[in-house]
């Protein structure tokens, strides 16, 4: 801790006497991860819901918000299969989707439509908050694959699960399409 306080004021005092913000800042990313601090997740004023159009039992409840994502549990017949997060990377760059559970884990992209149509994030046709299904790329076969010592039918065997992860989801109104709340 004492260490950690010196190197704190070693930071600040680089940063006062001009050495160089830019420096000084990629001092702080050591120190800050050396104190355990970390983005906490908050709740959010109410559930996001992602349901399966191909398995309607089947859901995404996304519950909380963090650090550029959104995070919740995925559902079969309101059983907790692990958890599923879902965000941007960088404000503009790729939609993505993670899911894991004490055996394995696994992530990929999420393709967003307004209906039929497909939201481009660099385009002006389809905004974000008017998108309401997405695709997760790769979820079924993550799924289908996925290492699970002693319950090989939880995923692998589970048809309607691989069923539901192949297609689309439907986007619920509480979740703003597929704009995140940030703040």
């Amino acid at each position: 801790m004492t260490q950690m306080r010196n190197d704190l004021s070693a930071l600040s005092n680089g940063i006062c006497s001009g050495k160089g913000l830019k420096r000084s800042m990629r001092a702080l990313v050591p120190i800050l991860i050396a104190s355990g601090l970390t983005a906490a997740a908050i709740p959010l004023p109410m559930v996001c819901e992602l349901n399966s159009e191909e398995v309607p039992s089947i859901q995404i409840q996304l519950k909380e918000r963090t650090t550029g994502s959104l995070q919740g549990v995925l559902l079969q017949k309101g059983q907790n299969l692990g958890t599923f997060q879902t965000g941007q990377s960088n404000r503009y760059g790729n939609v993505w989707w993670s899911f894991h559970d004490q055996h394995d884990k696994g992530d990929g992209i999420s393709v967003l439509f307004r209906d039929k149509q497909l939201w481009n994030p660099y385009g002006r046709k389809v905004r974000p908050a008017e998108t309401n299904r997405v695709l997760f790329v790769g979820l079924a076969s993550h799924l289908r694959h996925w290492d699970e010592p002693k319950q090989k039918d939880t995923f692998r065997g589970n048809r309607d699960l691989l069923k539901a992860a192949a297609g689309f989801w439907a986007i619920s109104d509480q979740c703003l399409g597929g704009r995140m709340m940030r703040g």
